[in-house]
């Protein structure tokens, strides 16, 4: 089985599709999807129809359960909370609903997807000391998560020890050994934070244990329009071009 991760599209069609165009050349058998597919971006539901007509399993991130639950935009600077209500007024019915079907977590086979982290979706995962509450609960020996938007991934090569951190921004391949555990941020689709702008996703073949982390050239220019066209905060279309 090989499957396409993809994680923190955030409303960003042209990246997104860029991934997509790139994927269908890659043999994928199933799609990952860990969460904010809406928030920041101006195209919320072109991006929710896009994951939709994939063969997907997708989990809820923390911008999903923004634009949803209106009390909970209090935990988001003043521009991503601009974003948020901007998103929540655009949104179809039908996307909607399709956002409030996620859950926080899934399994499949033997790989944990999660948006922030296994025990709490909302938490961030930086380093060896906060990547090993999820090793310690998570089910299989491969997980994936989201949410800080970098390309990155622990090793845990014995069980309760802090594992190894593997920066990995300009992209790279990580192969799963028996014994291990990984933990996999494939970076941000749509908004990436570790200092490479260009779109982020993952490919893991199963019966090969190789995990690619790719990176890919997008439009940035036609999505920073966009959401200069929404009346969408400028700091959020200039950070595309950055990736901070």
């Amino acid at each position: 089985m090989r499957y396409a991760i993809i994680s923190d599209i955030h409303s960003n069609l042209p990246a997104l599709q860029r991934v997509l165009a790139e994927l269908v050349e890659a043999d994928i058998d199933r799609y990952l999807c860990l969460g904010d597919i809406v928030g920041y971006g101006a195209q919320p539901n072109e991006c929710g129809q896009a994951v939709q007509e994939l063969d997907v399993i997708c989990i809820r991130g923390n911008h999903e359960q923004g634009v949803l639950q209106p009390d909970f935009e209090q935990w988001f600077n003043a521009a991503a909370r601009a974003c948020l209500v901007w998103t929540r007024a655009q949104l179809t019915a039908e996307n909607r609903a399709f956002l409030e079907a996620l859950e926080e977590t899934a399994q499949v086979d033997n790989i944990t997807i999660c948006h922030g982290a296994i025990p709490d979706p909302n938490f961030y995962i930086t380093s060896p000391q906060e990547a090993l509450p999820s090793l310690q609960v998570m089910a299989g020996t491969v997980g994936f998560f989201g949410h800080t938007h970098s390309t990155e991934y622990f090793v845990q090569r014995e069980a309760g020890e802090l594992p190894e951190h593997w920066p990995s921004a300009a992209g790279g391949t990580c192969s799963v050994e028996v014994g291990c555990k990984y933990l996999i941020n494939p970076g941000a689709v749509g908004q990436p934070r570790d200092g490479n702008p260009q779109a982020a996703y993952a490919i893991y073949d199963e019966e090969s244990g190789q995990i690619e982390l790719r990176r890919v050239d997008y439009d940035i220019a036609a999505a920073q329009q966009k959401m200069i066209d929404a009346g969408l905060p400028p700091s959020m279309s200039l950070r595309l071009s950055q990736g901070r």
